[in-house]
């Protein structure tokens, strides 16, 4: 006997759902037949239909891919803000949503996991990429293709610290056997082991902070933006690495024409925004018999813009970085420029 089974969505916008034919009669472990549902269009692999970009090839002009991003951590919203700046708006029903996409070339898929998760799972393919940390990349081990390096939250550190009246003030203060509490424990033990001292790793899977005294006698983990060390009263006496978002792709999406443009046009748009804010453009009026001097003193990427109002009067624009802005337009002044109108840059987009 043939059975239809209809699954509805669970939780829209996110195309979780299909419709499926089985046939109760043969064991379980007889392929399923997954039919496109009513409207969609999709791809028959074998007997199992996919839907558009999900886990077939595509072409580089319309590709669906996934995109894990991080879930409960200071990282979330740096990362939300990030890509709503380029254009990239994350749509999901609400903020405790796990589910959500991004209306842009194809639509991309869009999963909420924590983020000492997603470098294993991007690794696998289960997501195409995914932003994390660098701490997790390394902790994991996961092999991902690094793609940019977000700069929507400054760096932390993964850092040790200990009791504030701990005496002490450094890693050889510690004495032999200490307990340490992490959620790192591979990089733990490898800053221990190249100092070299031997000590008691404590997992930890939250709260590390807190597991000081009854659990633990330091600690090792990220002084970022929602670190709790002063409200345990605990001092850093030890700064393991320095760290940053990272947008990372699965070795085999990465392979794949189709989903490694449409991932590098992601990361093209995101670096767009770090250039945008790193910059300001400059809009400076001049003679036409200063031009020469004035040309000469304006950033690298320059170019004409027009000509004044006014006879002889020429309009010249050009990106400067922040960065000594107040040389740059010094300078310019000095080289006979009539004024200078500083101007903010949204994006900043380049191949």
């Amino acid at each position: 006997m043939w059975t239809l089974v209809v699954s509805s969505p669970v939780n829209p916008p996110f195309p979780s759902w299909s419709t499926m034919v089985r046939n109760r009669s043969q064991p379980s472990a007889t392929p399923m037949v997954h039919l496109p549902p009513p409207g969609r269009t999709g791809t028959l692999a074998g007997a199992r239909w996919t839907p558009p970009g999900v886990r077939s090839p595509c072409s580089e002009e319309d590709c669906m891919v996934s995109l894990a991003l991080p879930k409960g951590s200071y990282l979330e919203r740096p990362v939300l803000g990030r890509f709503a700046a380029a254009g990239l708006e994350v749509r999901r029903p609400s903020e405790r949503s796990y589910r959500a996409r991004i209306d842009y070339d194809g639509d991309i898929e869009v999963a909420f996991h924590k983020a000492r998760e997603i470098p294993l799972a991007v690794e696998k393919g289960i997501f195409d990429f995914g932003v994390t940390g660098a701490d997790w990349i390394e902790e994991t081990g996961a092999k991902v293709e690094l793609v940019d390096t977000s700069g929507c939250v400054p760096p932390w550190r993964l850092v040790l610290a200990v009791p504030a009246d701990h005496p002490a003030v450094d890693v050889a203060g510690l004495p032999p056997g200490v307990r340490v509490a992490t959620g790192f424990p591979k990089i733990a033990r490898q800053f221990f082991q190249s100092v070299p001292l031997p000590v008691r790793i404590v997992p930890s899977f939250g709260a590390t902070e807190a597991k000081v005294p009854e659990l633990a006698d330091a600690v090792i983990e990220a002084d970022g933006p929602d670190s709790a060390f002063d409200e345990h009263d605990l001092r850093v006496i030890a700064t393991l690495r320095t760290c940053v978002p990272q947008l990372v792709a699965s070795p085999a999406a990465w392979r794949e024409t189709g989903k490694r443009a449409a991932i590098q046009k992601v990361a093209r748009l995101l670096a767009a925004v770090d250039g945008g804010a790193a910059h300001v453009l400059l809009t400076v009026r001049t003679s036409s018999r200063n031009l020469p001097s004035v040309a000469g003193s304006m950033p690298e990427r320059s170019w004409r813009a027009g000509t004044g109002l006014t006879e002889g009067l020429v309009v010249v624009q050009g990106l400067a970085a922040r960065r000594g802005l107040a040389e740059t337009i010094g300078g310019i002044l000095a080289a006979g420029a009539l004024d200078v109108i500083e101007s903010h840059v949204g994006k900043d987009v380049t191949p």
